[in-house]
Order: C-alpha cells, then sequence, then structure tokens
C-alpha cells in the first residue's frame, strides 16, 4: 500500500514537473511579434504614402505637359505673320496690312481692316483717309465735304481738287490705288516682299507701301519716303 501511494506521489510530481516545464510565450518573443507587427503597419503606410505621392507626381507632369502645349500653341499663333495681299487690296478690303506702318520722313498710315489713314498722303502735308476704294482729303475739300472745284492753268471750266474714287493700276509685281489731281497723280502702292519697283532705295525682304502725290511713276522715290510695318 505505502508503495502503491509513493509511487502515486512519483507520479504526481513528475506531472508537475512537466506541465512547469511547458514552453510559454516569453516576454522577448511578444516584443518581437509587437515590433514585427508595428514594421507591417509601417510598410504598409509607406507604400500608401509612395503611390499617393507617385499619383501627385503624374497629375502635375500632366499639368506641366498640358500647359506646355498650350504655351507651344499659343507662341505657334504669335508666330504668325500677316503678309500683304494683293487680291484684297483690290477689293478695297486692307485687312492684311493691319497696323500701323511708317517711313523716314516721320509720316505713319494706321491700317484697319477697311480703312487706312495717312498722316500725309501726298508729301504735301495733307492727312486723307480712304476707305475701301474712296478716297477723302478734307484739306482739298469744300464745306460739304466732296472735292473742291478749282481753277486750273487759266481755265475758265474748274475741275476737281482730286478724285474721290480711286481706280487700280496694275505694275510688274504690285498694285498702286490712283487718284488724279489737276496736273499730277496721288498714287498708293502696296509693294510684297522681294518686289522694289522703281524704290531707289529700300528693304527688298519686307513688304513696302509708298504713298506720293507725283508727276512720275508711282514708286519712283527715295528710301525715306517708303513705308515699312512698325507695328
Amino acid at each position: 500500500m505505502k508503495r502503491t501511494v509513493l509511487c502515486g506521489l512519483c507520479l504526481v510530481f513528475f506531472w508537475g514537473l512537466v506541465g512547469c516545464n511547458k514552453p510559454t510565450k516569453s516576454s522577448a518573443d511578444s516584443d518581437s511579434e509587437s515590433s514585427s507587427t508595428k514594421e507591417t503597419t509601417e510598410l504598409i503606410t509607406s507604400i500608401k504614402e509612395t503611390e499617393e505621392s507617385t499619383e501627385v507626381t503624374t497629375d502635375e507632369q500632366s499639368s506641366t505637359t498640358q500647359d506646355t502645349k498650350e504655351v507651344d500653341q499659343s507662341n505657334e499663333q504669335e508666330e504668325v505673320i500677316e503678309v500683304m495681299t494683293l487680291s484684297q487690296i483690290q477689293q478695297g478690303d486692307y485687312s492684311s496690312l493691319n497696323g500701323t506702318w511708317g517711313n523716314g520722313l516721320g509720316n505713319t498710315i494706321f491700317v484697319e481692316n477697311n480703312k487706312m489713314n495717312f498722316t500725309d498722303i501726298s508729301n504735301q502735308a495733307e492727312p486723307a483717309v480712304i476707305t475701301e476704294l474712296n478716297l477723302d482729303i478734307p484739306k482739298l475739300n469744300s464745306p460739304d465735304g466732296t472735292p473742291e472745284l478749282i481753277t486750273y492753268m487759266g481755265n475758265s471750266n474748274k475741275v476737281s481738287s482730286y478724285e474721290q474714287q480711286l481706280s487700280i493700276e496694275e505694275n510688274q509685281g504690285f498694285i498702286s490705288l490712283r487718284s488724279t489731281l489737276p496736273g499730277a497723280v496721288i498714287y498708293v502702292s502696296f509693294l510684297p516682299k522681294g518686289v522694289m519697283g522703281d524704290i531707289l532705295e529700300g528693304d527688298a525682304d519686307r513688304d513696302k507701301i509708298v504713298a506720293v502725290g507725283t508727276q512720275n511713276t508711282a514708286t519712283s522715290v527715295r528710301a525715306e519716303y517708303v513705308y515699312y510695318k512698325i507695328d
């Protein structure tokens, strides 16, 4: 009996030792798992931030590309240069000349679509306006706004100081608007790039206008009489 009890006690003691030696999670293992979980969370957060940053960068690049395209298109529009178009001018359409023209004498022509304003159309201090193919020189008008009737060469028959309706004269590579005066002619000539007419000196690489009252040919003038686009 004693032996049996003793054996029982031994078994209880043995299983007690086994229970005490059963592996448990150590504090270090718990810390390791906590650290691993933290690192995983931080990695996921970093990945999300990287993706968001990439999306922002892509959007910025897309916006920059669009802005660049718009700037390029704007530059292309600004680089468009109007060229003197004789076929339009013959119809009284001066839109290809729009802007301000000036010559070496300080005179200017302001052009806007179907109208040209001259500070001096004849080099005789005579401001004028051409609207389509109609000429108006206020200095040579009567009070009613029509060309004044004047005596010429002692003739008792009076004649108009100028012709309001302009005629068109075609020349080699250029055209002229023409108004007759008593004993002279007012020419407004349009010479595209590469055409010089009878201009004694000038820039062949630019469009040109010549406006003069003369008894000579339409473009037989010195360089300072020639108008170039200035604005």
